[in-house]
């Protein structure tokens, strides 16, 4: 792990969401107590969560809480389980057992940036965060709330089967046991007259008008046979232009948007395109984070500015970004 100094150092807005409310709860105080938390607040940030118990003499890291999103990711529910008990052989150079032990000593939350290795041996970042919280008289560090957010800046490749590498680690197993593969969020096509893709676009205000055409593609993402999200983008020449980015709406907030836009840019590398464009209102943080970075419009290559998006539908105060591909 690379400890940065707080969440203002991380691009997760998960990770700055549950540092607010750490802060918020524990008011004065070094901490806040367990019961000082209420589910209900942070419900958005649930599946993300891992909570541990700490036991001394000798001092053990027990996962009393495991997330289903963290679940999902790691492919196994490690809940009850002790740490020392368990192997994640995804994770590089992060010993997680003196990280715990930190925790406990420093009684302050801690930030940072781990590696691990995909089932294809590529190195991918995701980041971190874990919050102390005390025991009901405030005296010592009895448990830790722990959030994760991954992938980050995923790499992808195709295989000679053109699958590409789905962003997860390996499995956590107990010690001795090999590590089976897990699943992840998949892009399936979708036509764009589908009556639930079209509805999303208009309950997020995104334009239907224009989604007709030979040179458009779009894709819905699939995770345990439910859709997730959907989107899609134009061909123009050796240009993307990724556009009618939505997720649904109970599934918003759960990193799906991040894999979606990562499954459509591995899409459009497998169709030898260059560079990823599009037009954003609202979320050019959210795109910023994904490596895309803002560009004048008068810079947009004409083929981008031909398009309907661009020339019409999008005002004039909408961020033009850009990302390669390769």
């Amino acid at each position: 792990m690379r400890r940065v100094a707080s969440a203002f150092d991380l691009t997760s807005a998960k990770i700055a969401g549950l540092a607010r409310y750490w802060e918020a709860k524990r008011g004065q105080r070094a901490m806040p107590t367990w019961a000082d938390f209420d589910p209900a607040e942070i419900k958005p940030l649930l599946p993300h969560l891992m909570v541990t118990r700490y036991e001394r003499n000798p001092f053990r890291v027990r996962y009393s809480l495991v997330g289903t999103f963290v679940v999902q990711y790691g492919g196994a529910d490690f809940t009850g389980e002790y740490l020392d008990e368990m192997e994640f052989p995804s994770e590089v150079d992060t010993d997680w057992a003196e990280v715990h032990s930190l925790l406990v000593t420093e009684a302050r939350p801690i930030f940072g940036i781990c590696i691990f290795m995909s089932e294809s041996r590529l190195q991918n970042k995701y980041e971190v965060a874990m919050f102390p919280i005390a025991d009901p008289t405030g005296s010592f560090v009895e448990r830790g709330v722990h959030i994760e957010d991954f992938p980050l800046g995923t790499r992808y490749v195709a295989d000679q089967d053109a699958i590409a590498l789905k962003p997860i680690p390996m499995v956590a197993t107990r010690a001795g046991t090999a590590p089976s593969p897990a699943v992840a969020p998949r892009l399936e096509a979708v036509e764009p007259s589908a009556l639930e893709f079209r509805r999303c676009l208009e309950e997020a205000k995104l334009p239907t008008v224009d989604l007709l055409g030979a040179d458009k593609v779009y894709f819905c993402l699939v995770e345990g046979g439910d859709r997730r999200a959907y989107g899609g983008f134009e061909i123009r020449g050796s240009h993307a232009l990724l556009r009618s980015i939505v997720v649904e709406g109970r599934h918003r907030g759960h990193g799906y948007g991040r894999s979606l836009v990562l499954e459509l840019i591995a899409e459009a590398d497998r169709r030898g395109l260059r560079d990823a464009w599009l037009l954003t209102n609202t979320a050019a943080a959210f795109f910023a984070s994904l490596g895309f970075t803002p560009s004048a419009r008068e810079s947009a290559p004409p083929e981008i500015a031909a398009t309907k998006q661009f020339a019409e539908l999008c005002p004039a105060s909408a961020k033009l970004m850009r990302r390669e591909i390769a």
